[in-house]
């Protein structure tokens, strides 16, 4: 195995500690002392357990006696059959706490949000894509159904190194990945549970609304603070490809048309309740072409007027428009308390319990009128 890593962390822990990735949910601590032990190691495991559910995160850290005894499995076991399972040794040096870690011990972690991923790419390929390059991402995990299993075409990878996180976030956007570019993004930080209170029990009822299957329109309300639609746009644009934005003048609110439905079912599920600048946002469905009927006296102004036309409000986005605009994008001045497309979530669930409530008529209306 002549392309694996075989230099040593500076950290002593790490020169003795492997990261082991690929096991499938089954696979425990005493399973995998047991391996080790068929080929001669006697080891130490630590199994990574998703908080919330206790459940497997698909990779552990394994400590040896000695740094060569660590050295001699990276070099010899690496890629070989997994006794009594159908799965290989994925097998890299540590990064991070390793056997050691502990919460209060740990460094910050840095992560990015990877999209248009192929249904092929596991977790396991996504880290080594990115490992390649930058040693101090350590994990990666894969959004998936959870009825059926299948990717849902994004995940996230994980650094210690913030420079890394932010040289991978340019240098990483459009690399091919499996037959696919990836589209990557800083990630919004997971510092408290409300992220995953959100996501877990609002986004997906958003998802999962009534709504014509062919809709690919995002509705995005509260908007109280001055952004542009190319602004709006390169916020959304990590979900996948958009063919226009739209935010009627003084009205705060917008709307995001992605090519494929997907994409929006995306970004309803990270972006909801997510702030720009002092407001948060709220998502839903927008009004889908077929349904797009004169609601009010208002309304059939705004698509009748030559001078309220979608051709004066619309942005249209090719391909080549988004690179560029996120090449040149700047944020709104002072960034710090206006606009930072990078900080877009609460500080804590007490800022999200307390928060305005969501306008649910009010969005209605104007889901209706200006869509």
């Amino acid at each position: 195995m002549s392309d694996m890593p075989n230099m040593f962390s500076d950290n002593n822990n790490f020169q003795m500690t492997l990261w082991m990735g690929d096991l499938d949910p089954w696979m425990d601590e005493l399973f995998i002392k047991n391996v080790w032990l068929l080929l001669g190691e006697s080891v130490v495991v630590k199994l990574i357990r998703d908080k919330r559910t206790s459940l497997s995160s698909g990779y552990a850290f394994i400590g040896f006696s000695s740094s060569q005894s660590a050295q001699t499995a990276l070099t010899k076991i690496h890629g070989t059959r997994i006794p009594n399972s159908n799965k290989t040794f994925k097998l890299n040096w540590a990064s991070g706490g390793g056997i050691c870690d502990r919460k209060e011990d740990r460094a910050p972690e840095y992560s990015l949000f990877v999209g248009d991923l192929s249904s092929d790419v596991d977790e396991t390929f996504l880290l080594s894509v990115f490992r390649l390059k930058y040693p101090s991402c350590h994990s990666a995990k894969i959004m998936t159904d959870p009825l059926t299993g299948i990717s849902r075409g994004y995940g996230f990878v994980r650094f210690l190194n913030q420079n890394e996180q932010q040289e991978a976030v340019v240098e990483m956007n459009g690399v091919i990945c499996s037959d696919r570019p990836m589209r990557v993004s800083f990630a919004t930080p997971k510092n408290n549970q409300t992220r995953y209170l959100q996501l877990a029990l609002q986004a997906p009822a958003l998802v999962q609304q009534p709504t014509d299957p062919t809709n690919t329109t995002v509705f995005v309300g509260g908007l109280s603070s001055p952004v542009t639609e190319e602004e709006l746009q390169y916020i959304f644009s990590p979900f996948g490809e958009i063919s226009y934005v739209k935010i009627p003048p003084g009205k705060g609110c917008g709307f995001i048309q992605y090519v494929h439905r997907s994409s929006a079912e995306q970004a309803i599920e990270r972006m909801n309740g997510f702030a720009i600048g002092t407001s948060r946002i709220r998502l839903s469905w927008g009004r889908s072409q077929s349904d797009r009927i004169p609601t009010s006296p208002v309304s059939f102004l705004f698509d009748h007027h030559p001078r309220m036309s979608p051709a004066t409000t619309t942005t249209t986005l090719s391909t080549i428009n988004n690179h560029h605009l996120l090449g040149s994008f700047k944020p709104l001045s002072p960034p710090q308390q206006q606009y930072n497309p990078h900080q877009l979530l609460f500080k804590s669930q007490e800022d999200w319990l307390n928060g305005p409530l969501p306008n649910d008529e009010e969005d209605w209306h104007l889901n209706g009128t200006y869509a």
